[in-house]
């Protein structure tokens, strides 16, 4: 059975039922009401007088809990495929303003193809896109452009390590020694190192790589962040440890 259209239909019957008891005990205090105040009625007519107020009273929630069904029905058939909303698949498709900024950096990178800046955008919208092949190949032409980079390194290892899967090839390795040869605090290659050790539970060495990161001094980056990182590391360390 649908999982959606059983959630439904239990929030239906709590509120249909709660409705009907509240009406039920609002007719039961104002016929008492009523009856305190009616001391000339006679008992036949009384009881008369109770039935149909009895029958009249309960066509109010009757025609209220119909409404309630009819229009929460409609919504629910309005959705859509709402029969296979929990078989869903993830869309794997590059979003529509990522891919518009793809096409403008390929417009761009095909109008100004030695634009080092265009191409370093162009990768990192391919990034952004999960394009990570596109990323690095756009990377390895601003490396062939303007020589060896450790951010721009730093950057195509990054890509690297997401096109293969979160792990480090070789091909990514050789990369990374590169990039920490010619700057050893650059940001997205320790941040890298820091990220993948934290989710393997290395928390001693994602701790490391982020003080090396704290180093940093010619690149922007939020340091609070970093701390609140190595605090989060630490604590899970003590975890471990007891």
């Amino acid at each position: 059975m649908n999982i959606l259209a059983l959630g439904i239909a239990v929030c239906l019957s709590i509120f249909i039922g709660l409705f009907w008891i509240h009406h039920s005990v609002y007719n039961r205090n104002l016929s008492s009401a009523v009856m305190k105040q009616s001391n000339r009625v006679t008992e036949g007519s009384q009881v008369e007088h109770d039935e149909l107020n009895t029958a009249g009273s309960y066509q109010y929630p009757l025609w209220m809990s119909v409404a309630v069904l009819i229009f929460s029905l409609s919504i629910y058939a309005s959705g859509g495929h709402f029969q296979g909303w929990d078989e869903g698949q993830a869309d794997d498709s590059v979003d529509y303003l990522i891919a518009a900024q793809i096409t403008k950096g390929r417009d761009q990178v095909q109008q100004q193809p030695q634009n080092e800046m265009a191409l370093v955008a162009l990768a990192q919208s391919y990034a952004e896109g999960g394009l990570y092949g596109d990323s690095v190949d756009t990377l390895a032409q601003v490396i062939e452009l303007g020589g060896a980079d450790a951010r721009i390194l730093g950057m195509q290892a990054t890509s690297m390590y997401y096109r293969d899967g979160r792990r480090f090839t070789p091909e990514a390795q050789k990369v990374i020694d590169t990039a920490l040869n010619l700057q050893r605090d650059e940001l997205n290659t320790r941040m890298l190192l820091a990220t993948d050790a934290y989710l393997n539970g290395q928390f001693t060495t994602a701790i490391e790589h982020w003080r090396i990161v704290l180093t940093n001094q010619t690149q922007p980056f939020n340091r609070q962040s970093i701390n609140n990182a190595i605090m989060k590391a630490e604590f899970k360390l003590d975890e471990l440890n007891r």
